[in-house]
């Protein structure tokens, strides 16, 4: 919700910068306030990127913090028993693991909840940082567009020196 509210900020900024086709002030702070967003989306990413590190350990404590109920319909969802195996934590009787000995003969529900889970923090990290990329494109999009603006403020003068200032 931040970085949304600051690009939207940020956003605010450029539209002086489009109206004002000689200024070359708004678009320094528009390419400023793009590399601060950039920064806080990379940061939102990184964050979200290690947190797919420890899926593991942290669904095992949510897993273990769930109804027998959740955990029954996970097991169904996923077909395993437990979450590491059958006896670690023990699984929960249903119609997928109805007794011990199909329990020990099936996986842990470990790999497939945490891949589950990846897959979409996978996607919105990998969306944050083609995020930052396009930021990045854009700030070099502003510095060529201060450098022709620059140029065109150039002429300008060289012109009004030599008297041509109407053309």
């Amino acid at each position: 919700m931040v970085n949304a509210i600051l690009i939207f900020i940020v956003f605010l900024i450029g539209l002086p910068a489009m109206v004002m086709p000689s200024s070359t002030t708004w678009l320094r702070v528009h390419a400023g306030g793009i590399i601060l967003c950039a920064i806080f989306t990379l940061i939102l990413g990184l964050f979200i990127w290690f947190d797919t590190l420890t899926t593991r350990s942290k669904l095992e404590f949510i897993w273990g913090k769930e109804t027998p109920q959740v955990q029954s319909l996970l097991q169904q969802r996923f077909n395993c028993c437990g979450y590491t195996n059958s006896t670690s934590p023990p699984f929960i009787q249903d119609s997928v693991c109805p007794n011990a000995f199909i329990a020990a003969q099936k996986q842990g529900c470990v790999a497939d909840f945490s891949n589950f889970a990846n897959g979409y923090l996978d996607i919105i990290f990998t969306a944050a940082f083609g995020l930052v990329a396009l930021d990045a494109l854009l700030v070099l999009c502003v510095a060529c567009l201060v450098k022709w603006r620059r140029e065109q403020e150039r002429y300008r003068h060289i012109d009004e020196k030599v008297g041509f200032g109407g053309l």
